[in-house]
């Protein structure tokens, strides 16, 4: 600290230890110019977090003059210091009261908020002139601020609804960039000049389970209450709800709604709609900014249904939390992944410092093995009492989670259920088998990288489908497993499971035996000679290792005729089935609309399409035709490609060519093939195929499952 020792400092200086060299010139002027600089020459280490010498300096000091360089937002005490500046300035009505910056980079991308990267702030001064007009600034702006800072931290609880508001979180660490990330994202429309944005857009804390995302919109809605006068309005569903199989989305989401009312003195009787009325009403006549939170929000739901869980008005800012990866297109993300190697140990040993050297290098391993998840080094920070040695055996002990124990005995401040495993992979079930199978994989195969192609040889060693259904089904299940954000990318064509979720899927997977033959399978993959390629689709590795191909389906001349579908004739049955439904034929042609050539060229195209997607499954035209009654998928395709479809392009196709030969030099060819006088005939025959294909596509539904909404004129009709 430097400076005269006064009861009052006219500014604090706040700036990265790195960048001292950078910051000294301005420093020793700010110094000579008779202003009174508090300076901090401490740096900040540890959880332990702000010295109460930088609280109490801050404290008295009158404006706060950052020199916000990319290494800024890195260091804890830079953003603790500019946190609390920037909201004593809320709270007096304009943020930018009492914080200065000085920029000495060339862009202000690194800014946040955006209010201050949008207001005017200084480059770092290069020459005397420039240093002496920098510092004359900084003299006339603090002139003009007769009282200091004061205290740091909020004296009013925020305005919480449908309320009690949360306790504070014990521990808080490694997150401060995030909150000013949200914070620049929920008002980026305040910076039209500097962000490009003119309206207010919701925000999305995005993460998989118990990586924080509550504790953050909390810690948010908390600090920045100011920036919020009309009130934090929390919608949460029950973080317990639906840990085993699909849950109701809506309807503690409209309990929420009407609590919300009711805290207003609103009725909260009728339909949400009415509700929803009521609120935005009272929004309009209060005429004040307020931020609304939707906790947890589910995967898949539509964006209709995502706006019907958003502020009702506009002077709301909307701040969802959520595990899924599917709304970027509707909410701004701000991504939350695991704390640093350095957060973690911090949050871990908060309360109890580790001693030994054995005991440091346990605790080391634990923030190791749940890869710093600020949840579970809660939990285990809890029982440090023990010795990080004893709690490192006990977390890797089979059988019950030593997280489900821990939290039997702890008051979450985001209220987690005490069966913290099962929540954490809550989603998993509702994502289908393909899913669970991908999870056991990537469990097996941890903690190296899943890839698709050891998935592939490992899922096909346990199945009894070609490859080709096998990668269908895997790439399925990655998929749903990624958009519930339980699986990450972790190269190309290879993804990861976080160790928490290997750790929780371990104890509630509802088919262990399944997993235990998934094991074994990625056991013989690794044992396998190049075993992270195929060499293609359908390959399997023999027993020397080398490629084989290998049958994949039994005759079916010695298949019961009337056997059920194999997944494989299931997959064929809904690839031909889509294609299809689209065509010209199934898709009525309207009179005097479209061409004809093009309607020929398309169906024509089936016949291509058909063959392809047969010999992709194995399925054989030249097998015995089916028992009567007993559609499969050769016999329809036998009857679409030469029952149907040939007889009508054998006759036409010719037809219609021999006119097109004939068009006069300057007719378009539309025009011509409107004047062709079989042209009534062809549309004729071309809607009376729709009867037979419609029953086609009926055929094929009765294998594939699925239904498009077409006319039921299948046999099984």
């Amino acid at each position: 600290m430097e400076g005269q020792d006064s009861r009052v400092w006219d500014v604090f200086l706040s700036y990265s230890r790195g960048d001292a060299h950078r910051i000294a010139p301005l420093r020793h002027r700010l110094l000579a110019s008779g202003l009174r600089v508090f300076i901090d020459e401490v740096t900040v280490a540890g959880f332990a977090g702000i010295s109460d010498a930088i609280r109490d300096g801050l404290a008295r000091s009158r404006a706060l003059l950052a020199c916000y360089s990319a290494a800024y937002p890195e260091r804890q005490a830079c953003q603790w210091e500019l946190t609390a500046a920037y909201l004593a300035g809320l709270r007096e009505g304009d943020p930018r009261r009492r914080v200065m910056v000085v920029n000495p980079e060339p862009t202000a991308d690194h800014i946040h908020p955006v209010e201050l990267r949008d207001a005017k702030h200084w480059p770092l001064p290069a020459g005397e002139a420039a240093l002496d007009a920098l510092v004359a600034d900084v003299r006339a702006h603090v002139a003009g601020l007769t009282d200091p800072i004061g205290a740091t931290e909020p004296s009013l609880a925020p305005y919480w609804l449908p309320g009690p508001a949360p306790s504070p979180a014990p521990a808080f660490t490694g997150r401060l960039p995030a909150l000013w990330q949200v914070h620049s994202s929920l008002h980026r429309h305040a910076a039209p000049l500097t962000t490009g944005h003119t309206a207010a857009r919701p925000v999305q804390i995005r993460g998989m389970a118990g990586i924080g995302k509550t504790l953050l919109a909390q810690e948010y809605a908390t600090r920045f209450a100011a920036a919020h006068p009309g009130g934090i309005h929390w919608l949460a569903r029950d973080a317990g709800t639906g840990t085993e199989g699909p849950y109701e989305p809506y309807q503690p989401y409209e309990q929420a709604l009407r609590a919300v009312a009711a805290a207003h003195g609103l009725p909260d009787g009728g339909t949400a709609e009415d509700v929803v009325a009521r609120l935005r009403a009272h929004f309009a006549h209060d005429g004040r900014p307020f931020l609304w939170v939707v906790d947890d929000l589910p995967d898949q739901l539509t964006t209709q249904q995502v706006g019907r869980l958003c502020a009702p008005h506009p002077l709301g800012r909307t701040l969802l939390t959520t595990r899924s990866r599917r709304y970027d297109a509707f909410a701004t993300p701000v991504e939350l992944g695991p704390l640093a190697a350095d957060e973690s140990y911090a949050l871990l040993t908060h309360d109890v410092e580790p001693v030994a050297a054995d005991e440091r290098a346990a605790a080391e391993a634990l923030c190791a093995a749940v890869a710093g998840h600020p949840l579970a080094l809660a939990l285990l920070a809890s029982a440090a009492d023990d010795g990080y040695t004893a709690l490192h055996d006990r977390f890797h002990t089979p059988g019950r989670s030593l997280l489900d124990v821990l939290a039997r005995g702890c008051v979450l401040p985001t209220g987690y259920p005490a069966a913290v495993t099962a929540a954490l992979v809550r989603d998993v079930a509702s994502a289908g088998r393909s899913a669970m199978d991908a999870l056991r994989l990537a469990a097996a195969f941890s903690p190296t990288p899943l890839t698709r192609d050891d998935a592939v040889r490992a899922l096909s060693l346990a199945a009894t489908v070609p490859d080709i259904a096998t990668a269908r089904r895997l790439d399925t299940g990655i998929a749903a497993l990624r958009g519930r954000g339980l699986l990450v990318p972790a190269g190309s064509r290879a993804w990861s499971a976080h160790p928490l979720t290997v750790h929780a899927w371990l104890r509630h997977d509802p088919e262990p035996a399944r997993a235990e033959q998934l094991r074994h399978a990625v056991m013989k993959t690794l044992r396998t000679d190049g075993a992270t390629t195929l060499g293609r689709i359908g390959a399997r590795p023999g027993r020397t290792g080398t490629s084989t191909r290998e049958p994949q389906m039994k005759s079916r001349t010695t298949a019961p005729l009337d056997s059920a579908p194999s997944e494989l004739e299931r997959m064929a049955a809904f690839d031909i089935q889509v294609e299809l439904a689209t065509r010209i034929g199934v898709q009525e042609l309207a009179p005097g609309s479209g061409s004809l050539r093009e309607a020929l060229g398309s169906l024509h195209a089936m016949f291509e399409f058909t063959r392809t997607t047969l010999r992709q499954y194995s399925i054989n035209l030249a097998d015995q035709p089916a028992a009567p009654g007993t559609p499969t998928v050769h016999a329809i395709a036998y009857e679409l490609l030469n029952g149907t479809l040939r007889p009508f392009t054998s006759e036409w196709h010719p037809r219609l060519a021999a006119h097109e030969a004939l068009r006069p030099e300057g007719t378009s060819p539309v025009a011509h093939e409107q004047s062709w006088p079989d042209a009534p005939a062809m549309r004729a025959a071309l809607a009376g195929l729709r009867t037979p294909l419609l029953r086609i596509v009926g055929d094929l539904a009765t294998i594939s499952g699925a239904d498009f909404g077409l006319p039921p004129t299948s046999r099984a009709s």
